[in-house]
């Protein structure tokens, strides 16, 4: 089997929707792409295989040594699945409310929200203020914390502290693997919230929707930390360049709709997927056209044309 060393984090078939015009439904589709790190220089046109990819992101190696994967080869049967649908989704005006279609969307946008490789390295800053706020706590004859009860947010938990020498010593497969594990736990929660959201379809007459390295943004309009569970968080998903997937919790409006994009109101939609992106804008529009209205908009915001890049 010829399977895959090179990993994408936002796959390939989704990224073909992006393309520029002379070379989307082409094997070797274009996009551009655009950092908000400055040290990345201008923009940059470029295969589709080269984006949003990392070597084994989905494949650690289990404990002889090998690569596990078989959650790698549970994303390619996901995205096969949806790879199927994808053109309707594209394009098309599909039934929102169908069910099946609904479950495997929601799964894959759960998915996408996870499987980034920021997510990755998150593990690791994670697993480092553990250990050094477990190793600051009292230490009994055994080298381990010894503590039994955490509270957190007034609730109190049980702790069990007996594998905190095996935790404090993880290493890079280590963390692999909690990444990948962590996906497959928490995708189908996710997912479960995004199933009981309103749903409706933004579109556009040409291409006008970007996407980012990571696709799925999630907004709230009176909260500064909130999530997928929090009430009153929209989340965004461009599903092409001419449709924009919303889901929120509107429910006293109608549900399942199709609306047409309002004239000049492309630059606010942008502008929330990039400043939800971990570092790059993708589009197969001209870059300085699509930061043009985004900054245009931000002006109309009275948001200064510097926050466009920082």
């Amino acid at each position: 089997m010829n399977r895959p060393k090179n990993q994408h984090w936002v796959p390939q078939f989704y990224l073909r929707q992006f393309a520029t015009p002379e070379t989307r439904g082409e094997e070797e589709a274009q996009v551009w792409t655009f950092s908000r790190d400055e040290s990345d220089g201008e923009e940059v046109c470029t295969n589709v295989r080269n984006v949003c990819a990392k070597r084994f992101l989905y494949t650690p190696l289990d404990e002889y040594g090998e690569r596990d994967w078989n959650f790698e080869e549970k994303l390619g049967d996901l995205e096969s699945l949806l790879g199927q649908i994808w053109p309707a989704l594209a394009n098309g005006y599909p039934d929102l409310s169908e069910v099946s279609m609904r479950k495997g969307l929601s799964l894959f946008v759960a998915v996408m929200s996870l499987r980034n490789f920021e997510k990755r390295k998150e593990v690791e800053g994670i697993h480092q203020r553990l250990v050094e706020a477990f190793s600051a706590l009292p230490i009994g004859p055994d080298g381990i914390p010894s503590i039994h009860t955490l509270v957190a947010d007034g609730k109190s938990y049980e702790f069990d502290p007996s594998g905190w020498k095996e935790y404090r010593e993880w290493g890079k497969k280590e963390h692999d693997r909690f990444f990948v594990e962590a996906i497959q736990s928490e995708a189908v929660h996710i997912a479960e919230l995004l199933m009981k959201k309103r749903w409706s379809v933004v579109v556009a007459e040409a291409d006008a929707f970007i996407t980012t390295d990571q696709p799925v943004a999630l907004h709230h309009a009176d909260r500064d930390r909130f999530g997928f569970k929090t009430k009153g968080t929209l989340v965004s998903f461009p599903l092409s360049p001419t449709r924009l997937l919303i889901m929120d919790d509107m429910h006293e409006e109608p549900e399942n709709q199709f609306y047409p994009l309002v004239e000049g109101r492309i630059g606010a939609f942008n502008y929330m997927a990039w400043i939800n992106a971990k570092r790059a804008l993708i589009t197969g529009r001209p870059v300085p056209d699509v930061l043009g209205e985004m900054v245009a908009w931000a002006d109309r915001q009275r948001f200064g044309p510097s926050t466009m890049k920082q």
